[in-house]
């Protein structure tokens, strides 16, 4: 007699599906009428979260429904959390490293930012880590045959801990610039560059919380938690972090026609007083480039 399927994997398929098409979605508008010579590094990283995510998620769903009494299925489902998720995570780490460039230091170029480089250095422990996750991972059928993955202690702590130290550093680099006064983004027409840090560092924030709730989840069942929750918990964690992203390379259809607006006004009225030079700052958002004015007056 076939088992019938529990309310958790109901429920954990019905998430699933409904994050494959709010990704499908999203990228839909991520990419709508864009040309692939427009996709530069940053539009790149977002459209690889989404295509990572959906991936993540499709699976996920099929896992969900196959690992009872599958010891195949039981050991992909593990793997996959620790290749798709892990990759989702990397990306959003090189997106926010990213936005702390646009941010900070926009007058020079990444390779002579000091600050960047020391931020991707700072990813390379990742690798290390994927490794002793993959050494210490765990999937096995109990005597029901249900399926439990998840990773032993010495993996789930040094990843908890690792995840923590870099969210509350690169959310560090954004709350220092829009406190100091000295900062690139101080100043009248600073405004744009200001929202982009305000709004990357709250998707920042939600990163770290997501972060250490699933890997909490994690430590707290000690290793040993039944794969269809634990499916869950990465479906959610990646599809709010893709969810996130996106809000924050995204802008407010009419706060820009306002900025516009204003702009043209004040650039007829001070034709005469005030000059202008606009660098095009290689990171962009959602549809155009981030556009940094500095003014100097004439005395």
């Amino acid at each position: 007699m076939a088992q019938q399927p529990n309310i958790s994997t109901i429920i954990s398929l019905l998430v699933s599906l409904l994050a494959i098409s709010l990704m499908s979605v999203l990228f839909g508008r991520k990419t709508s009428g864009t040309s692939m010579a427009n996709i530069n590094y940053a539009r790149g990283l977002v459209i690889s979260l989404y295509m990572i995510s959906w991936a993540f998620t499709t699976i996920a769903a099929i896992l969900t429904s196959t690992n009872t009494g599958n010891i195949m299925s039981c050991t992909l489902s593990i793997f996959v959390c620790l290749s798709l998720y892990a990759a989702s995570k990397i990306i959003i780490y090189l997106f926010l490293i990213e936005k702390v460039y646009v941010v900070s230091s926009v007058t020079t170029t990444r390779k002579d930012t000091m600050l960047y480089r020391l931020n991707i250095l700072l990813l390379t422990p990742y690798s290390i880590i994927l490794v002793l996750m993959v050494v210490n991972r765990v999937a096995i059928l109990d005597e029901t045959e249900q399926c439990f993955i998840g990773l032993k202690p010495a993996a789930s702590l040094v990843l908890i801990l690792y995840d923590i130290f870099i969210s509350c550093w690169l959310t560090a680099l954004f709350i220092k610039p829009l406190m100091s006064t000295t900062s690139v983004l101080q100043g009248p027409s600073k405004g744009k560059l200001r929202q982009v840090a305000v709004r990357t560092l709250i998707g920042s924030v939600i990163a770290l919380i997501l972060s250490s709730l699933n890997v909490f989840t994690l430590v707290y069942y000690k290793g040993y938690e039944d794969s269809v929750m634990c499916l869950l918990s990465c479906t959610l964690d990646v599809t709010l972090n893709a969810c996130t992203v996106h809000w924050v390379t995204s802008r407010a259809r009419g706060s820009h026609l306002t900025d516009k607006a204003s702009r043209g006004v004040s650039h007829h009225q001070n034709t005469h007083n005030v000059s202008s030079t606009e660098k095009q700052v290689a990171p962009t958002e959602t549809h155009i480039s981030v556009t940094v004015e500095s003014y100097q007056e004439n005395y």
